[in-house]
């Protein structure tokens, strides 16, 4: 078991080297390559977030202008629905204001055809008494004129 320890502590003397090599290595890569590495790393994180929390901002920035777009976009249909039932409205107290003129101005015109027409009936009867008289002068001289003869 000497000889195994021997040949032992004749590999672990030959590998010292190797170790303080590796170890040596291992801290120089830690200083020179992994904490720059970590440092961008986490620099490229910290500004990822940023950006990732302005993105935010920005999003609910624009939902807040849609809304407050959608809200104005709603009032203003309103209002243009106010007014055009106000103009609907107006238009159509104008249309019955119109209709009642034109029914009173045809009134006018079916009494002032009346009166015309009465008027006419009335000449008419006129005439017609005249000729009735005319008429039964003749009728009554033709029927003496027959009897006397």
């Amino acid at each position: 078991m000497d000889s195994t320890l021997q040949a032992l502590v004749a590999l672990l003397e030959k590998s010292v080297p190797t170790i303080v090599f590796f170890i040596l290595l291992t801290v120089y890569l830690k200083k020179v390559f992994f904490q720059p590495m970590a440092k961008i790393l986490e620099e490229r994180r910290r500004q990822t977030e940023g950006v990732r929390e302005l993105a935010q901002r920005a999003f609910e920035a624009a939902d807040k202008k849609k809304s407050e777009f959608d809200r104005a976009l709603d009032l203003a249909r309103a209002e243009i629905n106010r007014e055009n039932e106000a103009l609907r409205h107006q238009w159509t107290e104008e249309q019955a204001q119109i209709v009642a003129r034109v029914r009173a101005e045809a009134g006018e015109q079916i009494e002032r055809a009346k009166k015309e027409i009465a008027a006419e009936v009335e000449a008419a009867k006129g005439q017609l008494d005249a000729q009735v008289e005319g008429l039964s002068g003749q009728i009554v001289e033709s029927l003496t004129r027959r009897r006397a003869a």
